[in-house]
């Protein structure tokens, strides 16, 4: 079962004839342990932030049942939260839709980060506790920089040098985050970001492995990538 935000969300529109990462991970576990996987996913397209999926583990019946019922599970969330995306960051605040790039850097970064982490370890804490100590394979992954060779979608400019650095920052920050949380709280992390934008951060994948430069979503490649990473992980507790 996956939730979350869109990362991954299955983008039928924009982009015809891809197979979600979510279908191939589920694939790939058929291949690996010879079980058939009955995939649910409840990832949304909406803009999902964290707050948001927090108050869906607390009401939503449905999504709760769901996941006590799920024995392998994928969260995607935090992407929508990042700085860039808020008025309320320690880096540029309340830019009025404009990013001032030379404002962030890895200190306001990192606290952007930390701001969230609570956040972010609530979501997987809540989620382990739906299972009840059952065997469970819990997943996360981290988002990916699509900033760097992109085009702002809001305003159609393409994505300057000066954002190289900063962005590279902010997900440098992001990520370890996720992953810090994910794994305090009983999750795996699937360091997705650094499959994308290499171990340096700095591989531009706008359009390559987002649906297009000015989509950040992940293109048929690039989700053969996020399932590959999740695969890598292996299918342990349920398989050794």
């Amino acid at each position: 079962m996956a939730v979350g935000d869109s990362l991954l969300f299955n983008w039928k529109d924009y982009c015809p004839g891809c197979i979600n990462a979510v279908v191939r991970y589920a694939h790939s576990i058929t291949e690996a342990t010879g079980h058939p996987v009955d995939l649910r996913n409840l990832s949304q397209a909406n803009g999902l932030q964290t707050d948001g999926l927090l108050e869906e583990l607390q009401t939503d019946v449905q999504r709760r049942e769901a996941l006590a019922n799920a024995d392998i599970i994928v969260v995607s969330i935090g992407a929508n939260d990042s700085p860039f995306n808020r008025d309320d960051d320690p880096c540029d605040g309340d830019s009025s839709g404009t990013i001032d790039w030379s404002k962030f850097n890895p200190t306001c970064a990192a606290t952007a980060a930390e701001i969230f982490r609570p956040k972010l370890e609530s979501v997987f804490a809540q989620i382990v506790a739906l299972r009840a100590g059952k065997s469970t394979i819990f997943r996360t992954i981290t988002p990916y920089n699509d900033w760097l060779g992109g085009i702002d979608s809001a305003n159609g400019n393409v994505t300057p040098p000066e954002a190289t650095n900063p962005t590279r920052a902010v997900y440098d920050a992001w990520s370890a985050m996720i992953c810090k949380a994910a794994q305090a709280n009983g999750f795996t992390c699937a360091d997705t970001y650094h499959a994308f934008n290499g171990p340096d951060g700095l591989k531009a994948i706008a359009g390559d492995l987002t649906i297009s430069k000015m989509n950040g979503h992940p293109s048929d490649k690039g989700s053969e990538v996020i399932a590959g990473a999740l695969a890598n992980l292996g299918y342990a507790p349920l398989v050794p």
